[in-house]
């Protein structure tokens, strides 16, 4: 691996198990992955994140190889790190014994080190989305767009499974990273037939035990299916369009300069649907006031700049949470303690959250109201609140279109910007300019926007626990 991440990561306890680190006061990230025949850990080391999977010398360094070659090929992936490789005494096989002589097999171990996928959806809150067809499809339909790429530039996955995909929301648009490389294999050019059958049908074999596993994160009964035999005929529908749609497209020749490199990028970031422009359900102050006064009451409240055409709809979803708190608490709550309470409660989270999913050609207050109101949906059909974090991600899951391969190949595209960041950066349009956010937070606050995403990740857990 490279230097500077020798540097990040040979502090740690490579000398034991993983299952031993904690005890040697190792802090872990909480992020929930999904079912793994093998230990693994998430760190952070130097604003960096890390996952670290142990496994034998012989497939730590075959899954690294898979992942550096996946990645040459511009398809999204975990990005390769590189392996660690310790000597370890031989273990004795208690039932195997040749003429009384005990066996042995190597007890060498290898880790697996990558670097961590940023503003990907954890699996823990992609169980808690509303399963319904239309999210359901969008996540099927983002894994084949993935399969159909990774058949078409030669690779066998061996593994297709959503626990084996992380989730990424960019703004408008959805898409599945590759998290296992394990049992691919590389091929020159686009696999068999046969091949693509079996990746297929071992797919459809995998939704069996997923919806199990999504049965039990809700706690669901044993007789509800959440996903069944319509779902994988819908991947399977959708990922043999793609195949077609991608033989239709020429071979292009990438021309290293970066103005060719910005039109297919931003042809890519067309697909999608728009923002809603939901209002509020809010109650008004029956008085004439100019339109300036909504800006400057607010700032006398919060000490924070709304723009002017969207500070009455502000303040009045202010005033609707006075109501509601004053309904709660039995008594007459003022104005200056609802505000700060709605500040608290749900507008710093959702700026933080609006951080990790917007893309900068997004109006950060279109995507705010409009997820206030989703989120009020969502809580009035469920019967009680729905969590801040949940109403984002079903909004944006909502928005996301998984669109289609297009008139440029996304691999094609990602190979020309590999040497410069990771193949899933390179295909996502930028995030939301911390410009656009920073004067929605009061001054003192107003740094979290530029934290790093390790560091916005981890104030943002902290204050979502803080509320619950």
């Amino acid at each position: 691996m490279g230097a500077a991440d020798k540097r990040r990561l040979e502090h740690l306890p490579w000398h034991l198990p993983l299952e031993e680190w904690a005890s040697q006061g190792i802090v872990t990230l909480s992020i929930r992955r999904g079912e793994s025949r093998h230990p693994v850990i998430f760190i952070e080391s130097n604003d960096v994140r890390y996952a670290i999977k142990e496994t034998t010398p012989h497939m730590a360094e075959r899954e690294i190889h898979n992942l550096r070659d996946i990645e040459f090929r511009g398809i999204p992936a975990l990005s390769p790190v590189g392996v660690v490789i310790v000597s370890a005494p031989p273990l004795r096989l208690e039932s195997a014994a040749i003429g009384g002589l005990p066996q042995y097999i190597s007890g060498d171990r290898g880790y697996t080190v990558t670097r961590l996928a940023a503003r990907v959806m954890p699996h823990s809150l992609l169980f808690r989305l509303p399963f319904n067809r239309k999210t359901k499809h969008r996540l099927l339909g983002a894994v084949a767009v993935l399969m159909v790429e990774l058949h078409e530039h030669g690779i066998y996955w061996g593994d297709p499974s959503l626990a084996n995909i992380l989730i990424r929301i960019d703004g408008r648009r959805i898409m599945a990273i590759m998290a296992d490389a394990e049992t691919a294999e590389v091929f020159q050019g686009p696999i068999s037939k046969g091949l693509r059958e079996q990746d297929l049908e071992l797919f459809h074999e995998s939704l069996i035990w997923q919806a199990e596993d999504l049965r039990h994160a809700r706690n669901l009964e044993e007789d509800v299916e959440l996903l069944d035999e319509g779902d994988y005929r819908y991947f399977e529908r959708r990922y043999r369009w793609l195949r077609r749609e991608h033989e239709q497209i020429g071979s292009h020749s990438i021309t290293p300069t970066l103005p060719q490199a910005t039109r297919m990028l931003a042809s890519l970031n067309k697909l999608g649907f728009s923002l809603l422009d939901a209002g509020s359900n809010a109650f008004e102050t029956v008085i004439s006031v100019s339109p300036g006064w909504y800006v400057r009451r607010i700032r006398e409240l919060l000490g924070i700049k709304v723009p002017l055409h969207y500070a009455r709809r502000f303040y009045n979803t202010i005033l609707g949470h006075q109501a509601i708190m004053s309904k709660e608490l039995g008594r007459k709550v003022t104005i200056e303690e609802a505000a700060r309470h709605w500040y608290e409660r749900y507008h710093l989270p959702a700026i933080l959250l609006l951080r990790q999913v917007l893309t900068n050609n997004q109006d950060p207050l279109d995507a705010y109201f409009a997820i206030m109101r989703h989120k009020w949906e969502l809580s009035k059909k469920a019967g009680y609140e729905i969590p801040l974090d949940e109403a984002m991600m079903s909004w944006a899951m909502r928005q996301a279109e998984i669109g289609g391969i297009g008139a440029v190949d996304p691999a094609e595209l990602a190979t020309y910007w590999r040497d410069r960041q990771p193949v899933a950066e390179a295909l996502s349009p930028p995030p939301i300019q911390n410009e656009k956010l920073e004067p929605l937070l009061s001054q003192e606050e107003k740094p979290l926007v530029t934290l790093p995403e390790s560091q916005l990740a981890e104030k943002l857990r902290q204050q979502l626990e803080t509320e619950e």
